[in-house]
């Protein structure tokens, strides 16, 4: 990383735990773009750059879509399609941040207009999945049982917090990734379908 963008990454990282700061202390809703700045000591056309509105700083912690397919890339030519997509997932986990996707999490749960930006962020994170299986097995990206295979990362992923909380002891978020893809793959999927006539 050369450093026009470690600076960048540097002031991203600033402005976002600013806004994490005012949102746990005064709350999402009762904080604006103009304390976030002042608390960052940057202009508001700085904040606006690297955050164009409130909801993309609250959605700050998933940073930007494309770790899932950029791993898919990076995997070694010849490994099963299946354990690429799980070193994918893992990747995802292990790129995030714990403590401040754990904020994010309750942010959201507060404030629940913020869920269209994470479906939104999901949505692209999918689609750019989809593309790097399909230039990976050489077929379409719009290939049915493609696409599937990409939702069920994004299934695995939305399943981590649940999966975290079973049994006795709290489970890392990469144990818990583990165990559900662990589940999905011990027992064959049910896919909808209608008898032929």
């Amino acid at each position: 990383m050369g450093l026009r963008e470690l600076n960048a990454a540097r002031t991203r990282a600033l402005i976002a735990d600013a806004a994490y700061a005012l949102f746990a202390e005064q709350g999402y809703e009762d904080t604006t773009m103009e304390q976030v700045a002042d608390r960052a000591d940057v202009g508001s056309s700085t904040l606006y750059r690297y955050f164009p509105t409130k909801e993309s700083l609250a959605l700050a912690p998933l940073g930007e879509p494309g770790v899932m397919a950029a791993e898919v890339a990076r995997r070694p030519v010849g490994e099963p399609v299946d354990e690429v997509l799980g070193h994918a997932v893992l990747a995802l986990v292990a790129d995030s941040d714990e403590a401040a996707a754990e904020t994010m999490r309750q942010v959201v749960e507060a404030n629940p207009r913020l869920n269209a930006g994470l479906l939104d962020w999901l949505t692209k994170e999918y689609e750019q999945l989809v593309a790097a299986l399909a230039e990976r097995t050489g077929r379409p990206a719009d290939d049915a049982a493609l696409g599937a295979s990409a939702w069920l990362a994004v299934f695995v992923l939305q399943r981590l917090g649940q999966a975290r909380q079973s049994g006795r002891r709290r489970l890392s978020p990469e144990a818990a990734a583990r165990r559900v893809m662990r589940d999905l793959a011990a027992a064959p999927l049910i896919t909808p379908r209608v008898p032929t006539t």
